[in-house]
């Protein structure tokens, strides 16, 4: 269960999470009712959702990578530090080569959970540092915010772009997105780069969830 001395800790760790694959599933149901907050994991496929999870784990293969786009299809539950809270890992949206009808069952889906699924806090919003953010990307964020949902968005893959232009970037996907300067991050898996800061913003989002709880 999720206490304010777990989020406390969260927001200076600078080692990776205990995190334990749970299940996957096809839809909602195949689920039980949550037992802890989630955070889900959310991006355009290819983006890095499976690497920054087994990033944040500080394993290789918690996660299965794929450099096929769409190749995650099922929502994939992990839990962190023995149920402190849960991430859930979500299908990639964008991606052009499954059929439109796996494509309509999980717009359907997708919306059910977002719109009712009381356990939900956040979105951890991945965008690849060299692309664009663009108007789906924008939409999507803000039918989150709009949920009242917290969203922190983290900068995939930045090792391709020099540290410099890291800070300018934020700067600007973060305008892009809707988003206040301080909730995005800059992340690279491959070199091992900015977990802390992905944990001292989860930590924030976890905290105010707590809060709201205690709120009468």
């Amino acid at each position: 269960m999720l206490t304010h001395a777990f989020c406390q800790a969260l927001m200076q760790r600078e080692i990776p999470l205990r995190l334990e694959f749970v299940q996957s599933g096809a839809t909602l149901s195949d689920f039980p009712p949550p037992t802890s907050h989630e955070v889900a994991l959310v991006g355009r496929s290819n983006v890095g959702k499976s690497s920054l999870l087994n990033f944040l784990a500080g394993q290789r293969q918690l996660a299965r990578v794929s450099s096929t786009p769409g190749r995650t299809q099922l929502i994939n539950s992990f839990r962190a530090e023995k149920g402190e809270f849960t991430i859930v890992d979500l299908p990639g949206f964008g991606y052009a080569l499954s059929p439109r009808e796996v494509q309509a069952h999980w717009g359907k889906e997708l919306a059910r959970y977002f719109e009712g699924r009381q356990s939900l806090v956040g979105v951890l919003f991945l965008v690849d540092a060299r692309r664009e953010v663009n108007a789906e990307d924008r939409a999507l964020c803000q039918w989150f915010v709009s949920l009242g949902l917290r969203v922190l968005a983290i900068q995939t893959k930045c090792d391709k772009i020099h540290k410099s232009q890291w800070a300018a970037l934020r700067q600007t996907q973060a305008q892009a997105l809707g988003l206040a300067p301080g909730a995005i991050v800059s992340t690279s898996s491959e070199k091992k780069l900015g977990l802390k800061d992905v944990f001292a913003g989860l930590a924030g989002m976890l905290t105010q969830a707590l809060v709201d709880d205690e709120t009468p």
